[in-house]
């Protein structure tokens, strides 16, 4: 039986998982929401897995627990990180969910310039925390799954067009992995009367996970509120 209690189906990036998601995944359950994240297929940190899954796999991942979260309750948003966005669309184009918030969400992707300052950064601080992130980024993404993310990516940039539903899209300004024009692209390309767009001067790609997750958790729970508002 449906019922008023707003879903949130929250989807990671691309060879990441549901730690990425975490702050606020745990937060939105804490606040009442019924809240689902899928584990994306391939997204087991094993290199095989990830070369073994298309892009078709991870949009069906999403899929699957989004229509479990519907029967739950017909009142959903769909949240995504960084890939998860792309999905998110592919979703709305496909489902009636609420609203959509993209966080960090790819149109434009790699800021050359960024990650040259983030190495910089590790040497003068003598740490080597970009570069481990960087290697172990690169390690995930086998060729097979390149080619699959830029194949949802070219798939999904024309579904923004067609986008009406409320619409969140939040951008680190220092975001390394996506570049900030993306947010703009995705703002500017969608129909949605009510559309949203911030920009976080600090936090970079895995924003939810930096020091400020909890200004980005407020930013999306003031928007769950007012969808929330609407449907009552």
């Amino acid at each position: 039986m449906h019922q008023k209690k707003l879903g949130c189906l929250i989807v990671h990036g691309f060879g990441g998982g549901i730690h990425e998601i975490e702050p606020l995944s745990s937060y939105l359950i804490q606040k009442g929401y019924e809240v689902a994240c899928p584990n994306l297929k391939g997204h087991t940190g094993n290199r095989q897995d990830m070369k073994k899954a298309t892009y078709e796999d991870w949009i069906e991942s999403a899929e699957t627990e989004l229509i479990k979260l519907l029967k739950k309750t017909s009142h959903v948003v769909v949240i995504g990180f960084s890939m998860g966005g792309l999905i998110a669309a592919n979703l709305a184009s496909k489902y009636p969910v609420k609203a959509v918030v993209t966080i960090n969400t790819p149109i434009f992707f790699w800021d050359i310039k960024r990650v040259l300052i983030n190495l910089f950064e590790d040497t003068k601080n003598k740490n080597l925390n970009n570069f481990t992130r960087y290697l172990k980024a690169n390690n995930a993404s086998p060729p097979a799954a390149l080619r699959n993310f830029l194949i949802i990516l070219r798939k999904t940039k024309p579904l923004f067009k067609e986008m009406r539903v409320p619409f969140l899209i939040i951008q680190a300004m220092d975001d390394d992995t996506v570049r900030n024009k993306s947010a703009l692209y995705i703002y500017n390309s969608i129909l949605s009367e009510q559309k949203e767009i911030e920009f976080f001067k600090n936090g970079g790609h895995l924003i939810l996970l930096s020091n400020n997750k909890h200004k980005v958790i407020s930013n999306v729970e003031n928007f769950l509120l007012k969808i929330n508002e609407e449907l009552l």
